[in-house]
């Protein structure tokens, strides 16, 4: 395979995913691709969505963690060199995306609503969680995205949020300043922060005609959010 390919939402969709819930090895040598999901379907579908664009299909397997609380996810991987070695010049970020800064790629920055819906999309889907907090007269609804990043590049997360939010002003979506949030300190000892950004409410039904999530429990909890 040539490493060319068409620059479709598709591929947008692919490399939103992989910057959320995925990652790509690649240093010149091997190329590796992982996704993860808790949700099977989940990783069924990026399968799918993987195989249609470079006509090869995943390994899935299940991976325990074991922690504050036992969980068990679900991962499925190519051994590919010569597709990490697309994503890679496509603008995927490759290796630990909390120590290291990366961009929206400029294709897609620049492409048509179709490219930045898919991304979008894939994002929230991997990133993106609806949830309420407590107010005098009832509860605030916020969709939030939130991502950590090493302390010593902590504007890193704040400047790609502000991509996001620009992508997401496309739509009629309006979004809060990207903020920090708390710090934690990690199993290797460095210390990371959040960076986060929110959409309230009243932009709930546009994000759901214009966005959505490719998550049937997300979706169903921006509904009732919508509904309620």
């Amino acid at each position: 395979m040539e490493n060319k390919i068409e620059k479709s939402p598709e591929l947008a969709r692919v490399i939103a995913d992989l910057t959320g819930d995925g990652h790509l090895q690649y240093d010149g040598k091997r190329g590796v691709i992982y996704f993860y999901s808790k949700n099977l379907n989940v990783i069924k579908s990026f399968n799918k969505r993987f195989s249609t664009l470079f006509n090869i299909n995943g390994k899935i397997r299940k991976v325990k963690y074991t922690g504050k609380a036992f969980t068990l996810r679900f991962v499925v991987y190519f051994c590919a060199k010569h597709i990490a070695r697309i994503l890679y010049d496509m603008g995927t970020p490759a290796g630990n995306k909390t120590n290291n800064g990366f961009s929206i790629p400029e294709w897609i920055l620049n492409g048509n609503k179709k490219i930045k819906r898919k991304y979008l999309q894939g994002i929230y889907s991997s990133e993106g969680s609806v949830y309420p907090t407590k107010i005098e007269n009832g509860f605030r609804w916020r969709i939030e995205m939130e991502q950590w990043k090493n302390l010593r590049i902590k504007n890193e997360g704040i400047k790609y949020l502000s991509q996001i939010k620009k992508l997401l002003s496309v739509f009629g979506i309006e979004s809060s300043p990207p903020r920090f949030g708390k710090k934690q300190i990690r199993k290797d000892g460095s210390k990371s922060i959040a960076t986060r950004i929110d959409i309230e409410k009243k932009y709930f039904k546009r994000f759901y005609d214009e966005i959505g999530f490719d998550d049937k429990l997300k979706n169903k909890r921006l509904l009732n959010a919508i509904a309620g």
